[in-house]
């Protein structure tokens, strides 16, 4: 365990749902291989915010997913969401076409429902920041069948309800299921966990990324919603004492 001199510590910001929180590290702890479900040494890094003022609206609470930026300036930021929030039917809807786009040959299982820790037959929508229309973020992770095939297919896009302004920030990405589960190492499944207003006032999307096969590869990650890059990511499957 090591304490960092709160003078001299260094800053970090901290992005979550809530948005992007500036923070100050005041403590690492470096837990010995295994102790935490890996192989190697895992850092963990303790962080103070700052309280009160516009940047304690955007600081995590409890038990929810966190990125932190350790290589930048520390910002703050919003959650990212000012389109209105659709009723949970159009919802719901948004989600099932936007699978369907990904996968136009094949027949849904069934309907998604609305839950980002349900590992299939679900989805997530998030709005997002629009200068005019409506767009929002739509994650999802849902089976199909055809031809006696049966398939998970998960991917992440940016849309208006319409589907006209349409654009992937994870491509759709196919798993094969026997028995109903993975058994192969493929790719992984996506849940959409929330939206941040970037540094630069562009939109990232705060993503769990879960390697079924392989636990320990899970990662939460922000993804760039215009690029499609990995701004930052971090082990999803730690456990540690």
């Amino acid at each position: 365990m090591l304490a960092v001199d709160a003078r001299r510590g260094r800053t970090a910001t901290v992005l979550s749902a809530n948005g992007a929180a500036p923070a100050r590290l005041t403590l690492a702890r470096f837990h010995a291989p295994e102790t935490c479900g890996s192989p190697e040494i895992v850092t963990e890094l303790v962080f103070a915010f700052p309280p009160g003022g516009a940047t304690g609206h955007s600081t995590p609470t409890s038990h929810v997913t966190v990125v932190a930026l350790l290589s930048t300036a520390a910002f703050a930021g919003g959650a990212g969401t000012s389109s209105p929030a659709m009723s949970r039917t159009n919802a719901l809807d948004l989600v099932s076409r936007v699978a369907e786009r990904a996968e136009s040959r094949a027949t849904l299982i069934r309907p998604a429902a609305l839950d980002p820790d349900r590992s299939a037959d679900a989805g997530e929508v998030v709005p997002l920041r629009a200068p005019s229309a409506p767009r929002y973020a739509v994650g999802f992770r849902t089976r199909f069948v055809a031809g006696g095939d049966t398939a998970l297919i998960t991917g992440v896009a940016v849309t208006d309800p319409q589907l006209r302004a349409f654009h992937w920030v994870i491509k759709p990405l196919r798993s094969r299921l026997t028995g109903g589960m993975i058994h192969a190492p493929g790719p992984s499944r996506y849940s959409l966990r929330g939206a941040i207003t970037g540094e630069g006032g562009g939109t990232l999307l705060l993503l769990d990324e879960i390697a079924d096969v392989s636990p320990r590869e899970s990662r939460a990650t922000v993804v760039d919603a215009a690029t499609r890059q990995v701004v930052t990511a971090q082990p999803l499957a730690l456990r540690c004492p």
